[in-house]
């Protein structure tokens, strides 16, 4: 397995989302590893270890348990897909990189709502201003 498929299926563990997007997995990877660069590697390391064993979320969260920063680069892998940002380790945000990754976040589908400013109906933005 590549780095890439593994992020992907270490997103899938964290985030309990099936079927993550690969292209979109690919850019988040490509962020986090700019912002953590010694981290994130050790966090596939941990999860590839934990994917052999028998219950892999309880292997990985014992790993994170034990590794105040490898527990904050997973945090901010599921921050990353939920929201489409995340904190950088000094404390700075790292905002949505494009507008459809704001709207990919899976804080919407767990909420079940559509993206604040990008409304499902025709019109889009600003439809709320348009008489019906």
């Amino acid at each position: 397995m590549t780095d890439a498929d593994d992020f992907r299926a270490l997103s899938e563990l964290l985030t309990g989302e099936q079927g993550l997007e690969p292209t979109l997995a690919e850019a988040y990877r490509t962020r986090l590893a700019a912002a953590f660069p010694a981290d994130l590697p050790h966090l596939l390391d941990a999860y590839r270890a934990a994917a052999t064993a028998a219950v892999p979320a309880t292997a990985l969260h014992a790993t994170l348990d034990g590794d105040p920063a490898l527990a904050r680069a997973a945090r901010e892998t599921m921050a990353i897909w939920f929201t489409a940002q995340f904190t950088r380790p000094n404390g700075s945000q790292d905002p949505p990189d494009t507008p459809a990754h704001y709207r990919a976040g899976l804080v919407w589908q767990v909420i079940r709502a559509h993206p604040l400013s990008a409304a499902p109906v025709p019109g889009g933005y600003g439809y709320w201003s348009q008489h019906p």
